[in-house]
């Protein structure tokens, strides 16, 4: 009996000693990637204060040159419309401004000028073109909710996020259409030449047109039922002023025509109904909904560009970068110097 408590007690301080031995391994695991942290801090340092002429020239290099560009670079300046587009999903959208902005990168001015149908100066005032959904504030409570149902059932966090970034431009009729250009005293003139660029597209206007008809036909077709129902209610009228003392005596609210009873209030209101359907149609088809713009460019005083102060701090930034690139290039070259010499003892 006490030779089977010796071993359990054996058994005991082997599981105590590794468990020992585990925390130990991670504790130094974590203590050495803490050393490692603290030593690379102190090669920095000393790397920075043993270069630090190194590093001075190329800071205050990429200041100057920051500074200069400021001034050889032109302002440009920023602004965006509203389009509603029912017909445009954010794919065809991003195709249309991707169009632009690549004949705009590349200096195309002519072929530019020949889609927008402006002048030549108009186009090579343009510097560029991006888009982006308009989403409200309704729609982002919504999509935050969708987001939220499907994390019960999705675990990858990154695969919901891309899947509601897909629906939010897949399913938008409303985009920020942002232009910039280097005089913003034009924009006013290009306003109207991009919503017809947009509304032009093949695909669009071939679905506008046939939306328009089909508007038409509905226009002409209510006031064709709008002419019988007058001609009813004149019927009815004459029907009404002629029966008037049989009605009375009846309590009813019909009148007979053949042999059928008429309520004459149900014709009134269905041709009140047909009346403002009527409107609604025309409204459409004057205004378009499918396709408007919503809101027009602001010019603003304001360039986008960087300001000097911006752009030489931005510039000094990426001095010290190169500094550092070239310092670690000079640590590299004295390690590999040192080996080859190292080789050279040993083949000796």
């Amino acid at each position: 009996m006490s030779e089977e408590h010796k071993n359990q007690q054996t058994s005991n301080n082997s599981d105590e000693i590794d468990l020992r031995e585990l925390f130990s391994a991670i504790g130094n695991f974590f203590k050495n990637i803490f050393l490692g942290f603290i030593m690379l801090i102190v090669k920095f340092r000393n790397a920075t204060l043993k270069h630090i002429k190194i590093i001075i020239v190329f800071g205050v290099l990429g200041g100057f040159v920051g500074i200069a560009l400021n001034y050889y670079l032109p302002d440009y300046y920023s602004s965006y419309m509203l389009i509603n587009s029912k017909h445009s999903s954010g794919r065809l959208m991003e195709n249309s401004v991707d169009k632009l902005q690549q004949l705009s990168s590349e200096g195309n001015y002519i072929q530019l000028a020949k889609i927008l149908d402006i002048d030549t100066v108009q186009a090579k005032n343009l510097k560029g073109f991006r888009y982006e959904p308009f989403v409200s504030e309704e729609e982002i409570v919504e999509l935050e909710v969708l987001k939220e149902q499907l994390k019960g059932s999705i675990d990858d966090e990154e695969t919901i996020n891309r899947f509601v970034e897909k629906l939010k431009i897949d399913n938008k009729s409303t985009y920020k259409i942002f232009v910039e250009v280097f005089n913003n005293d034009g924009l006013a003139e290009l306003e109207q030449p991009l919503v017809n660029y947009f509304r032009e597209n093949e695909y669009v206007s071939k679905r506008l047109e046939i939306e328009k008809e089909n508007l038409k036909d509905r226009a002409q077709n209510l006031r064709e039922e709008l002419a019988r129902l007058d001609s009813l209610k004149k019927i009815l009228m004459n029907s009404y002023s002629n029966l008037f003392s049989d009605k009375a005596k009846s309590g009813s609210n019909n009148v007979i025509l053949g042999d059928e009873k008429v309520d004459p209030i149900s014709i009134f209101e269905e041709s009140k109904i047909q009346y403002r359907e009527l409107q609604r149609i025309e409204e459409d088809i004057y205004l378009m909904p499918s396709f408007e713009l919503i809101d027009g460019f602001t010019v603003f005083s304001k360039p986008e560009s960087p300001s000097l102060i911006k752009l030489g701090f931005y510039s000094g930034l990426v001095g010290l970068g190169i500094a550092y690139i070239i310092i670690m290039l000079i640590s590299f070259n004295k390690y590999l110097n040192k080996v080859e010499e190292d080789n050279k003892r040993q083949a000796a």
